[in-house]
């Protein structure tokens, strides 16, 4: 199991920031799709992360880049997927997980966007933010 001893969150949606996430040394990214990103932002967020995989994740000093989803219950997850699994994504963090099958179903989301787009099956890692007492 990799160490991750330190983590840095960038809003998804603020162009500055994601602009200057290439520098950032901590050992995980996390490009955020989540809570620091208005509702009515998330689809500009989406296509800021799908750029940025295109075109500086080699520039990228930190080892590991990762992308925190919305999770299932607001509806939004599916499109986040779609947006982000693309080469270059080191894991998704599943915002508010609230049960196993959250877990499995981002699990075989995961896969059927995996294979469909020419990457290997499992190379997409998944974070959980355990938030609830559930």
């Amino acid at each position: 199991m990799t160490v991750m001893r330190s983590v840095f969150y960038v809003p998804g949606n603020n162009e500055k920031m994601v602009g200057k996430a290439p520098e950032i040394t901590a050992d995980l990214l996390t490009l955020d799709l989540e809570d620091s990103v208005p509702p009515a932002e998330k689809p500009k967020a989406r296509e800021m992360i799908r750029e940025y995989l295109k075109t500086q994740r080699e520039k990228q000093f930190s080892p590991s880049l990762y992308v925190r989803i919305n999770n299932w219950e607001t509806q939004m997850t599916n499109d986040d997927l779609e947006a982000i699994v693309y080469p270059g994504l080191d894991g998704v963090c599943l915002a508010k997980c609230g049960s196993a099958e959250n877990v499995q179903r981002l699990d075989w989301k995961l896969e059927a966007l995996e294979q469909s787009r020419g990457m290997e099956t499992g190379s997409v890692s998944i974070q959980l933010l355990i938030e609830t007492a559930k």
